[in-house]
């Protein structure tokens, strides 16, 4: 059966026991893109096992074209990170090498500051649990390290103004807003809503990513605003991608279905679909790759052809670190998957199979 061959020439690749002539049958393989699924099962399965930690595997092809390296594939085990490296063709580069400077940059965790419409500020991490405001009809509660909860109930009057709960780099946290709605926000994020959502709506506002599972409620409906866009729901779960130095504002479908709407046009998603917005460009409807975008709330940076900027800016937010690049930017592209409670510097000895040149200086991590 063909998928039991694929995936039986995966496997023997991955333990360096194919022979010369099974290795030109599987780049061929490779390149017309019939072992994609086959590697990245090995991937997922590799992550889920706790035995020792394998030896780095990496091949590397030679393009028929002059003067040219195609790597094709590269997987490379370190302890429980798994990265999969898929680069395309480019010239020749000199030698690259790895230089690393041990430095205690840790992976981000359970971090946030609560401002309330008073101007109060606390430091959720720090907080103990319990009660941190209450109120006749309302209170909020941290009821675990990562969570805090806003509850409202009753008639009575309630503190007015905008609450903001923000995440540094390297934060993350949850909270139930007062209509019962659970949010997840990534690292450097920020949510403001109202301590009681009244009227006819219930209205919050973003800047990074968030992730929703919005209570039904079809007499009020959810919206979410975002730089240049609005989504309206009524109840589902949906993911924005609204950091300011990305190149598009994502808007991915879960279940359920969110309009999104822009000055200009509007659309609706339906599960499994992506609104991407660049700017004052139309605003395109796709198919997502929902794994991808919901793999930092599982605890994964997951990349799909990811090029070095885009996972740049992605660890930097975690590991609260800086980017400096000092030459041309390279061109490679990533495929894969790293857990991303791992410490920088496995990431980093990861990355180096990948044949790109960095050091890190203190908590500035330098691209060459």
């Amino acid at each position: 059966m063909e998928s039991e061959f694929y995936k039986t020439l995966v496997s023997r690749y991955l333990e360096k026991k194919l022979s010369a002539e099974e290795l030109e049958v599987f780049f061929h393989l490779l390149d017309e893109g019939k072992l994609d699924d086959y590697l990245l099962e090995s991937m997922d399965a590799a992550i889920g096992e706790q035995a020792a930690p394998a030896a780095p595997v990496i091949a590397l092809k030679r393009h028929p074209r002059r003067y040219l390296y195609r790597v094709a594939v590269a997987v490379a085990i370190i302890a429980t990170g798994v990265l999969l490296f898929r680069y395309h063709t480019r010239p020749v580069p000199e030698q690259r090498t790895a230089v690393m400077q041990t430095t205690p940059v840790i992976p981000g965790g359970n971090n946030a500051v609560l401002t309330l419409g008073d101007g109060k500020r606390i430091i959720l991490n720090q907080a103990p649990d319990g009660t941190l405001e209450q109120g006749a009809s309302f209170s909020i509660r941290k009821e675990k390290d990562g969570l805090v909860v806003f509850d409202v109930n009753g008639t009575a009057a309630v503190p007015r103004g905008i609450n903001t709960i923000e995440t540094p780099k390297g934060g993350i946290y949850q909270v139930v807003l007062p209509d019962g709605s659970l949010v997840w926000l990534n690292n450097a994020s920020r949510i403001s809503f109202p301590t009681r959502f009244d009227g006819n709506e219930r209205r919050v506002t973003i800047n990074g990513e968030a992730y929703f599972e919005v209570t039904h409620d079809k007499t009020r409906p959810f919206r979410v605003v975002s730089d240049g866009q609005e989504v309206e729901v009524l109840g589902t779960k949906f993911n924005v991608n609204a950091y300011k130095d990305e190149a598009a504002l994502k808007t991915t479908l879960l279940e359920g279905s969110v309009r999104i709407r822009t000055a200009q046009q509007s659309g609706l998603l339906k599960p499994g679909f992506q609104a991407v917005l660049k700017g004052p460009a139309p605003l395109v409807i796709r198919k997502a790759d929902v794994e991808s975008v919901m793999a930092w709330k599982e605890g994964f940076f997951q990349f799909d052809r990811a090029d070095i900027p885009t996972l740049m800016r992605q660890l930097a937010r975690w590991y609260d670190i800086d980017i400096r690049y000092t030459g041309a930017v390279p061109k490679d592209e990533f495929v894969g998957k790293i857990k991303r409670s791992e410490d920088i510097q496995k990431v980093l000895e990861i990355l180096r199979y990948g044949k790109v040149k960095f050091r890190l200086e203190g908590r500035t991590l330098i691209v060459e």
